[in-house]
Formats: C-alpha cells, structure tokens, sequence
C-alpha cells in the first residue's frame, strides 16, 4: 500500500474545510478481493486517472442529516426508509449496526463481560446493540434487499482468523499518514494477535448459536424501521442483485458521500464505535476495537468487490 498519488489540498471557502484524495491502490495490492466478486469499471485505470476522480469526489461530499443511525457501506440506491420516510444521508460502516456485535466480542470490550454467560444470542445482541447506542446515540440499523455485511458475519470472522492478508491490509491502512492522525493510533501487534485469535472463537460462537444476519435484519425492522433503508434490488440480476460499486471510498471527516455504486466507509462511525468499546482499557481498548472495526471492513473488502476495485482515502476537514 503506497500513499504516494497524493491530490492537491484545496479550500472550500464556504465549510472552510482542507479537501485532499489519496488513492491508495486496487484490493489486490493488499492481497484482497474476489476475482468473481463485483466488477469495477475503473479496473484498468491508471493511478493518474484514480487519483483525478478522488480529487473530484472529495469536492462533492455532503453533510449527514441524521445522526441517529448509520448506513451500511453498500451503493445501491436509497428508495426510501423502511417505514416510508424519506431517505437520510447517514455516516456509514458495514452493517450498520449488525457489525457491533463480532466486532465488540473481538475487541474484548468491557460491554461483552456484562452478559450473563447463559444468554442467548439474542439476549447479547441487544445487550450490546443497546450499549453502543448509548454511547454513541446510534440506534439499531440495517437495510433491506440482502446485507453482505450481516449475512457474512460468520465467514469474516473466520477470514480474520485464517486469513493473514486481512490483519496485513489492517496494518497497512493503519500506516497511512492521514488514517494515523485521524485514529489517534496506529496498528499493534499484540492487540492484533489478540483480535485474529477472538475472531476464530466469534465465529464459532456465532456458528453454535445459528446467527442469521436476515433475521437481525427483520429484528431490527420491527423495532426501528426508521433506521432500515429500503435499496433499489436488481431481481435480475441473480448473482449481484443490483450492486454496481465500482470504488470503495474510504472518508476522514463528518461529510459523506451521497452517489450511488461506491462502497463508502466513513471513519467517524468507525472511530466513534471503537471510542465506545474502549470502556475502561483506554487507549489500549480504543486501539483494540479499532483493529477489530476494520477487520471487519477488511474482511468484507476480500469478500464482495473483485479484486480489480480501486480504494481511495477522501480527506474533508
């Protein structure tokens, strides 16, 4: 992973916000990606050419209207939400919140002490879902048409456990300049370890107790439907229904991206989650949970998008 395409920091005079692109590279220079995963049109695009559309895109990011909830990274189009509201633009990570839970068990968080040892998954779901909202004041939170994230809770847990190049692509990520600043701290070995071994034993609990990311889905619909986007799905289409992300945006700041067909990730939502889990460990807790947050986003990255899919870093600050 290189940060050398470097774009030109300009100023936006009416958010006094410095705006600059870093284009990181394709998945597969981090070893990751799905050679039969979802096609990117910029596969055969130069760095140059990458770098440019970043510089574009860093200028047209919004502002969040509604801080109550996040979105999951996925770019199909938002019809509406699922009881009928308009749609929000919503800071955005994996899931939506049906990632707190492999990512709190991970990060040894204070919070997953808590529960009583004969709970049911359930019963710890909410129990964590409930604590994280109070730390953070982001409500449950999914989206209709199938979620990657919720549905390969399971998988990615066992990649971040077997598979080295997704902690590798962590550390990488973390080395960036302008991710380290942002963060606050950078990758640790042994908390790293840490998270890599949990992960195994994440995935096994959530194996033996039947997680079923639908079934978070619906849970959450019934009791938050405000929070659960409903997306435009491609019948047709049955081996991507509708997905067409063609880059994984990856944002440093409170703006968004708000165009369809690009998997965005904003590090806000993440950092906020990892401030969350941190609890009583502090700085150790918060670097911990962060490592465990973007093991996930990683997992997922190796999962879903070809390996041909371009990663660039938008910085509005």
């Amino acid at each position: 992973m290189t940060n050398e395409h470097l774009g030109s920091t300009t100023i936006d005079m009416e958010k006094t916000l410095e705006r600059s692109a870093v284009y990181i590279g394709k998945l597969s220079d981090l070893g990751l990606g799905n050679p039969n995963g979802i096609p990117s049109i910029y596969a055969k695009s130069t760095p140059e050419e990458m770098s440019e559309l970043a510089n574009e895109a860093v200028q047209n990011l919004v502002e969040v209207t509604d801080m109550r909830a996040c979105a999951c990274i996925d770019g199909r189009h938002t019809n509406c939400n699922a009881d009928g509201s308009a749609a929000e633009v919503r800071l955005r990570r994996v899931g939506g919140s049906a990632s707190n839970y492999g990512v709190a068990l991970n990060a040894e968080s204070s919070i997953a002490h808590t529960i009583p040892a004969d709970a049911s998954l359930g019963e710890q779901i909410t129990a964590i879902d409930s604590y994280i909202e109070s730390a953070t004041g982001f409500e449950r939170s999914a989206h209709k048409g199938g979620c990657g994230g919720a549905n390969g809770e399971v998988e990615d847990n066992e990649a971040i456990n077997i598979n080295p190049a997704i902690l590798e692509a962590v550390r990488a990520f973390m080395s960036i300049p302008a991710v380290e600043a942002y963060l606050g701290t950078t990758y640790d070995d042994g908390l790293g370890e840490r998270v890599r071994a949990n992960a195994g034993a994440t995935a096994e609990l959530q194996r033996k107790a039947g997680w079923n990311g639908q079934a978070y889905v619906d849970g959450v619909e019934l009791e938050v439907p405000r929070s659960v986007e409903d997306l435009a799905v491609d019948h047709q289409d049955e081996k991507f229904h509708g997905h067409k992300e063609n880059v994984l945006e990856i944002i440093i700041g409170d703006e968004t991206e708000a165009d369809d067909d690009k998997f965005v990730w904003n590090l806000k939502a993440s950092t906020m989650i990892a401030e969350a889990l941190a609890g009583e460990r502090g700085q150790e807790g918060y670097t911990q949970a962060l490592i465990a947050e973007i093991a996930k986003h990683m997992a997922v990255a190796n999962r879903l998008p070809s390996s041909d899919t371009p990663i660039v870093l938008l910085i509005a600050q």
